[in-house]
């Protein structure tokens, strides 16, 4: 089943829901979606000159959230990253606001976002700077979630973190024992 066939079948009862709770950019990626290589997206035609056939195809959104037309890049981009991975263990961090914050970060979601990864990049960065953990400059990738598996507003940001660190003073790659 394709997700903008949910989205029809769905999208009554869901905007009656959640319409007032959306971000602008929650619409538009819907919008999307639902419009994906159908008629309301427009169409290519490509003409053979000699024989007059004809082949006609709607165009595809193009959106990064749409998994019709982005699973094909999203796929390279995987596994581009998958090359620049180092031969070490990857760990997951998890950084959660408080419950209490929930509706002041709903109505300041942009500063208070920024300060949920200052934190969690500090509280990393200290981490790694300690001896007796790595004693080096650690690497992170992290990713803010805003919602939970049950579409609660749950703000936390997943950091995946390499088993290792760079000890500038040493000029050495300290990787983690286990």
């Amino acid at each position: 089943m394709e997700l903008a066939s949910l989205i029809a079948r769905y999208e009554a009862p869901f905007n009656a829901k959640y319409q007032h709770r959306l971000l602008p950019g929650q619409q538009r990626a819907i919008n999307a979606i639902t419009r994906c290589r159908t008629a309301d997206a427009g169409e290519v035609v490509w003409r053979c000159h000699p024989c007059a056939e004809q082949l006609r195809h709607y165009r595809s959104c193009g959106h990064r959230s749409c998994p019709q037309c982005q699973n094909h890049e999203a796929t390279q981009w995987l596994q581009r990253q998958r090359a620049k991975l180092l031969p070490v263990e990857y760990f997951m961090v998890t950084f959660t606001l408080p419950a209490e914050l929930r509706a002041v970060t709903w109505h300041n979601q942009k500063p208070i976002y920024r300060m949920l990864f200052d934190c969690a990049i500090s509280t990393l960065k200290d981490f790694g700077l300690r001896q007796r953990h790595l004693g080096g400059e650690i690497g992170f990738t992290g990713l803010l979630h805003t919602h939970s598996r049950k579409l609660d507003y749950h703000p936390h940001c997943h950091v995946i973190v390499p088993g290792g660190a760079i000890d500038r003073r040493r000029k050495q790659w300290k990787k983690t024992q286990g």
